[in-house]
């Protein structure tokens, strides 16, 4: 009668091939998730001074008084409204990481108009950045 009992684990051979495919597709997909990870913070922090300069541009159609968005150190920016002094309105802090230049204070009208135009920069730790710019009619875009 022949034998029919057998182990139904796995030898070493078996497990060490596990662990080695295991290694190898942990390898070759970590860097492009956090290439997306870095892409998206980057987007994210952004995308909140973008809000930033349409709620300074909202403000001041609404209140009849110009605001504007200015850059007071390199993780730090304002909100501010003139009544007829500047009070802030808000004060934002980048997130860690992250960094903030900006080439003019841009002042929005009560027209929704902006004068100077700008262009803010937010830039992550490994150098990439995105910009986002403020037209003379008022319109804020990211590059």
């Amino acid at each position: 009668m022949p034998d029919t009992s057998y182990s139904s684990g796995t030898s070493l051979l078996e497990t060490c091939i596990a662990i080695t495919i295991v290694g190898v597709l942990t390898t070759v997909a970590v860097p492009p998730i956090l290439q997306a990870h870095q892409t998206y913070g980057l987007y994210a922090a952004a995308s909140q001074v973008r809000t930033e300069l349409h709620r300074a541009r909202i403000l001041a159609i609404v209140r009849n008084q110009d605001c504007r968005l200015r850059v007071t150190s390199s993780v730090t920016y304002l909100l501010e409204c003139q009544t007829p002094r500047w009070v802030t309105i808000a004060f934002h802090q980048m997130a860690t990481g992250f960094t903030i230049t900006a080439n003019n204070r841009p002042e929005f009208h009560p027209m929704g108009n902006v004068g100077p135009m700008a262009t803010i920069s937010v830039w992550n730790k490994n150098g990439l950045r995105k910009r986002i710019i403020t037209s003379r009619s008022g319109r804020v875009r990211t590059e």
